[in-house]
């Protein structure tokens, strides 16, 4: 089922939802690949799906 289905539990789950990012109960999974320079390899690791959640490229690998 679409979640355009569920339209109407939104008001809900804005309610439940809003607080976590500060809170820090929502939690994201990230790839990270540093340099500039692997740019390339990460973005086709995107495409092949080797990536867990999101991709980043770390420009300056010391921050």
């Amino acid at each position: 089922m679409p979640v355009s289905s569920h339209f109407d539990l939104f008001p809900e789950w804005i309610g439940k939802a809003a607080g976590q990012p500060a809170d820090g109960t929502l939690r994201t999974e990230e790839t990270v690949v540093d340099g500039i320079e692997r740019a390339p390899e990460a973005f086709l690791g995107v495409l092949s799906g080797a990536d867990t959640g999101k991709m980043l490229v770390r420009l300056d690998a010391a921050r």
